[in-house]
């Protein structure tokens, strides 16, 4: 069934105060600014960049979910208001360890959980960051989430662990864009990727790496409404099922094919079905089985046609 979800990438526009006196403040002026801009426009994930934690707070201001501070009172406070979840940059400290994190808080202003940056840079280990687990995805009302922030969209490792765990969105807080990087990620884990940084361009992509929204410098937020009920199939062995599939559903059923890479995404427009549904009525293949089962053929043929 149809699962929309209205996603808001805020830009990061205060790096210029890093290391002055009131940073502190001019960052959280700009957090409140985006918030008050966000009011009243239905959005369900708001999404801060990784300058909050940057800029904003030293060591020793970082805050407690069990106690929040400024910036986490600022993000609960929105979500509890707006009835709706947010993502936000923070210095996290749990336990005897401080993260560079992204805290969770939901439409009743309680904090879901948080993922701390797996790879950290080597600046932020000597300032005494700590790295986290690894990846980490929350299931929540709006869908399932997952983290990155900066440094990490460059490790395979993490992007491998999101892989398996399935996520809707991927959620980036960021200093960096990642360029290409980001469209691998969005692809590889068949997910959203809804990125908030420091300039211009930040957004959604979609699954095939699309751009679906971005910011520029007369709009420091991007906006959209994403469909997360969707499922991939390639077009072997598939394609010929599709014109029976529209004529059936019509524009209750999309199949969307990008033109480059193979695949189509199946997505239902309404409350009727799910994608999945369409995928079991009409016995199409999914993408990821796709590949398994080619895998498997390949290496039965290596077996009987060996390397010479």
């Amino acid at each position: 069934m149809a699962r929309f979800v209205n996603l808001a990438t805020v830009r990061f526009q205060s790096e210029w105060a890093r290391g002055k006196d009131g940073a502190r403040k001019v960052v959280l002026e700009e957090i409140a600014e985006a918030l008050a801009a966000l009011r009243g426009h239905g959005v369900d994930l708001a999404i801060f960049s990784e300058g909050v934690e940057a800029v904003a707070q030293s060591m020793a201001e970082a805050e407690t979910l069990a106690s929040p501070g400024p910036v986490l009172q600022l993000y609960r406070d929105f979500a509890r208001q707006e009835r709706c979840h947010v993502a936000g940059s923070v210095k996290l400290k749990a336990g005897p360890c401080v993260y560079n994190a992204v805290v969770y808080y939901g439409p009743d202003g309680k904090p879901l959980g948080y993922y701390g940056k797996t790879y950290p840079t080597i600046g932020e280990l000597e300032m005494g960051l700590a790295p986290g687990p690894g990846a980490v995805v929350l299931d929540t009302p709006i869908g399932r989430l997952g983290t990155a922030i900066c440094f990490d969209l460059n490790f395979q490792p993490l992007r491998h662990a999101y892989r398996a765990l399935k996520p809707d969105i991927i959620v980036f807080a960021s200093l960096y864009h990642g360029g290409l990087a980001q469209a691998i990620w969005a692809y590889e884990c068949r997910a959203f990727f809804a990125c908030a940084w420091q300039y211009t361009g930040g957004g959604v992509l979609d699954p095939f790496g699309r751009t679906l929204a971005v910011n520029d410098c007369y709009h420091p937020i991007a906006r959209v409404t994403v469909n997360l009920d969707r499922a991939f199939v390639h077009l072997d062995y598939n394609r010929e099922k599709f014109p029976e599939i529209e004529r059936k559903y019509r524009g209750e059923v999309i199949i969307d094919i990008p033109p480059d890479l193979g695949p189509a995404m199946i997505v239902s427009q309404t409350g009727k079905r799910t994608a999945m549904d369409v995928v079991r009525e009409f016995g199409l293949e999914l993408l990821d089985d796709y590949f398994v089962r080619a895998e498997g053929r390949r290496d039965a043929a290596f077996r009987v046609h060996p390397a010479g």
